[in-house]
């Protein structure tokens, strides 16, 4: 019979391989480019536009929403985020393929992952996939979420060889809130309430607060456009067309050319945009209710598109700004 004593070389071996693979895994990870971020959660005053009203909201990095965080597929992302609030959070990053542990969800089991006020606790995870995407809070998402805890995660993708070439990009985040008679901004978080929406912002603002959209004409425009609501919305554009090139991150089999685009909640888009004709333009949402102010129009989420003529926006010595970056 064979002695049992044999195999011991054979596992010796194998533990050296697979030490060695684990070795080899811990190089490559160290390896890959590191982008590391400082994210932070306090209660603060937002203004939903000038003179108008003024909200409880909870924010990262003290503003509504959170700060764009730009990465490229395959980075290595840390994410410090530190609990200044009174309640427990965490970091959810929508989108994103990323392990259990980094995924924000802090139910039964995983409770213990919730980030309790006065803490910091690191995310770490390889960016992708490439896209639009957001990150938000996933503790009692209906209310953390419509407290204003939403931010934007761009990764790149590493070949862009597929991107579509473009001037300038930017970003429109859209929402939806409730102020009540009071003035006092209360959370949506019971589904009675979603209807009750009487403010819609973009990019934390209601117009006439909303940042305009200026081009110069001949100018292509990337709009990353995310639904962090919980209202659909249908964006329409005067004026233009646009072609939809990315859905939730990735690359639409087709490209699509029309004016008028329906998101929902948890969706992303991107746009390509060509300045054609020059001139005060309208970016609306096309459900009419959405484009006021608690009842008062104009408001809500109508973004200016101002396009400037090539030959204004040159100057009378015909020599313009330096060209942006093109993607």
């Amino acid at each position: 019979m064979r002695s049992r004593t044999h195999g011991w070389p054979a596992l010796a071996i194998a533990g050296v391989i697979i030490l060695a693979g684990f070795q080899v895994t811990a190089v490559a990870a160290s390896t890959r480019p590191v982008k590391e971020f400082l994210i932070s959660v306090a209660e603060t005053e937002h203004e939903l536009y000038p003179e108008g009203p003024k909200i409880r909201a909870w924010a990262f990095n003290g503003q509504v929403p959170g700060p764009i965080l730009r990465v490229t597929e395959g980075d290595l992302v840390r994410v410090h985020f530190t609990n200044n609030h009174t309640s427990n959070h965490t970091l959810h990053f929508h989108g994103q393929n990323v392990p259990n542990e980094m995924d924000g969800v802090a139910y039964g089991p995983l409770r213990h992952l919730e980030v309790t006020p006065g803490t910091t606790r690191t995310y770490e995870f390889v960016a992708g996939p490439a896209g639009t995407h957001m990150y938000h809070c996933h503790v009692n998402s209906p209310l953390h979420i419509d407290m204003g805890m939403v931010g934007v995660l761009i990764v790149e993708p590493r070949d862009k060889r597929g991107e579509p070439r473009v001037d300038k990009e930017t970003v429109l985040l859209l929402d939806d809130w409730y102020v009540n008679d009071q003035g006092g901004h209360e959370a949506m978080a019971h589904p009675a309430m979603i209807s009750q929406a009487n403010y819609f912002t973009v990019n934390g603002k209601a117009f006439p607060g909303a940042e305009p959209l200026k081009l110069v004409q001949g100018e292509t425009v990337r709009i990353r456009m995310i639904n962090a609501g919980y209202q659909v919305h249908s964006m329409h554009l005067h004026g233009h067309a646009f072609v939809v090139t990315h859905r939730d991150g990735r690359r639409v089999r087709v490209p699509q050319e029309q004016d008028t685009l329906l998101i929902g909640p948890g969706e992303r888009y991107d746009l390509v945009v060509k300045a054609t004709d020059p001139g005060l333009w309208l970016f609306h949402c096309h459900v009419v209710p959405h484009v006021t102010n608690d009842g008062q129009y104009p408001g809500g989420l109508l973004i200016p598109v101002v396009t400037t003529p090539r030959q204004a926006a040159a100057g009378p010595t015909g020599k313009g700004a330096a060209p942006a970056h093109r993607h």
